[in-house]
């Protein structure tokens, strides 16, 4: 991806027009559990550990 590609991505998630698909978020202490989600759950969008 160019950079002129990325300005225009980061242009639409700024205005709101595209946001992330999140399934779940974990806090870093978590992360085996957010392992072990995406791995028998099947998550459905994106697993996010918090830091």
């Amino acid at each position: 991806m160019d950079g002129g590609s990325l300005a225009a991505l980061r242009e639409l998630v700024e205005s709101g027009r595209v946001t992330p698909a999140v399934d779940r978020t974990y806090p870093l202490r978590e992360a085996p559990e957010a392992i072990r989600y995406l791995a028998v759950e099947h998550a459905r969008a994106k697993v996010v550990i918090t830091v």
